[in-house]
């Protein structure tokens, strides 16, 4: 079995901020990360740290960009085991946007749509929750469609919890204790 981290993350940027006052769940942000410590995590955000109008397909790191401008970020962690075949089918769908990141774009008409329960599903336009839920799509059961799917449906799967806390205390524990 392999393991892989779902990041669900709340960060105190004014886009942040205005999606939890109108979804009113803790987590808006969701990221899929390969590593134990979550160091590197793989999603759709901004592209451009003090302009959220510029998103698409982004690397991120903990710490760095919009999560070390906001180092109070609150997060949920998720193990979730799958078979190497998934896992691998998982890493097959991840080389898409790796070897063409330039081609994705964020969708923010699914962000309106999402509020309103109207699916539509454009190729090459994702959300955080678009993108993680097409990677794992056959491996977890959605019960609704792909554009649909928001962070906080991923609590309501059953998914193992590891952490719940301050994204940079995870990771710099787990770094440290990787150090040992």
């Amino acid at each position: 079995m392999k393991e892989i981290k779902i990041v669900l993350t709340q960060t105190n940027t004014v886009v942040s901020k205005t999606l939890k006052l109108v979804s009113k769940k803790p987590y808006n942000h969701i990221s899929i990360s390969f590593e134990d410590d979550c160091s590197t995590m793989f999603s759709f955000g901004r592209k451009i740290n003090w302009f959220p109008l510029i998103g698409g397909f982004v690397k991120e790191n903990p710490n760095s960009g919009v999560f070390k401008m906001h180092p109070e970020t609150k997060c949920k962690i998720y193990k979730l085991e799958v078979t190497e075949a998934d896992y691998n089918t998982i890493l097959k769908r991840l080389n898409r946007f790796l070897n063409d990141p330039k081609s994705f774009r964020y969708s923010f008409l699914n962000i309106f749509l999402m509020y309103f329960n109207i699916p539509l599903q454009r190729q090459y336009y994702y959300v955080c929750s678009s993108f993680v839920s097409y990677l794992l799509w056959g491996i977890i059961p959605f019960k609704k469609e792909i554009s649909l799917v928001i962070p906080d449906d991923y609590n309501t799967l059953e998914l193992k919890e590891v952490y719940e806390g301050k994204l940079t205390d995870y990771v710099n524990r787990k770094l440290a204790y990787n150090n040992i």
